[in-house]
């Protein structure tokens, strides 16, 4: 097959774009790997034809995305989404059921508000969600569930994810402010103790082959490696595998990281990430199985 593989970088921040391609190739595919930049347009007899890489979209009989919508991301809040989705709604135009995944699916992956909606029509357990305009509305989410993480519905990596206990201390007053005048509007959840940890499952087509346990740091209330946080491999229990798989059917991932927190009345699945990270965490041999999992998906499913 002639696959592409639409990635979010080349391999300095995004190593599993390029391995895919290579994956591919291991597998006896043609893989090319493309970024969003490189999505052109040339003329048609009648208005235009897509280009990836400048090879005609539709010759190819499968794309992968991985695709960046953020832009350069260490700039917040996050410029260019028009451009970018534009550029990737024009691939899946032409893909169609081709495109793993499509461009509703990934935008929709992307979007905390969107995710935490499809979770909830398909039956899932996802955290109750509300948004906030003001520091009134922050108040009206601690008043009713105690304490509240507030946090960008576009974002990644944890960054702004904070939380509130007291909407009346002048400190959470600024720390909300400031994240009204960047963002515009956050979204609210009911804090959920993670001091037994988090799950992450990687669901890679039907496959799940690096599923782990982090732990946040000693003090932390955030399960996140770069404060901290360790983890360790998982025997997966079945309950929680089954979840992991609806969850990323229910949102129409292809590829994707899962947290998922234990609490006292089951699990709530917290987030599903289309750009999974970890992927190489527990070396080589894993991280051949999510990508494998991922081409056969992609080879039982092309249309």
């Amino acid at each position: 097959m002639k696959i592409g593989v639409l990635g979010w970088d080349r391999g300095d921040e995004d190593p599993d774009s390029p391995g895919l391609a290579e994956a591919g190739r291991r597998l006896g595919h043609d893989t090319s790997l493309f970024l969003l930049e490189e999505v052109t347009y040339a003329a048609a007899p009648s208005g235009l034809r897509v280009l990836l890489g400048g090879e005609p979209a539709d010759s190819f009989d499968a794309v992968i995305c991985r695709a960046n919508l953020y832009g350069d991301w260490h700039h917040r809040p996050f410029t260019g989404w028009e451009e970018r989705l534009e550029r990737l709604q024009s691939v899946s135009a032409v893909l169609g059921p081709r495109m793993f995944d499509p461009a509703e699916v990934w935008f929709a992956g992307y979007s905390k508000f969107l995710t935490a909606q499809k979770l909830a029509a398909a039956g899932l357990p996802a955290p109750p969600t509300r948004s906030a305009t003001s520091m009134v509305d922050v108040a009206a989410a601690v008043d009713g569930w105690g304490p509240t993480v507030v946090k960008p519905s576009f974002g990644l990596r944890a960054m702004d994810v904070e939380r509130v206990t007291d909407p009346e201390d002048p400190a959470a007053v600024t720390l909300v402010e400031r994240l009204l005048d960047s963002y515009g509007a956050l979204l609210c959840t009911p804090y959920y103790p993670t001091e037994f940890g988090e799950f992450r499952i990687t669901v890679a087509g039907e496959a799940h082959p690096i599923d782990m346990l982090k732990l946040p740091a000693y003090g932390s209330w955030r399960v996140k490696t770069l404060e901290g946080a360790t983890f360790e491999r998982l025997d997966t229990p079945p309950d929680l595998a089954d979840l992991a798989l609806r969850a990323a059917r229910a949102m129409g991932l292809t590829l994707a990281g899962l947290d998922i927190l234990p609490t006292r009345d089951g699990y709530v699945v917290l987030e599903v990430n289309p750009v999974a990270g970890f992927l190489n965490i527990f070396g080589a041999g894993p991280q051949w199985e999510i990508y494998a999992g991922v081409y056969d998906w992609i080879e039982k499913h092309a249309g």
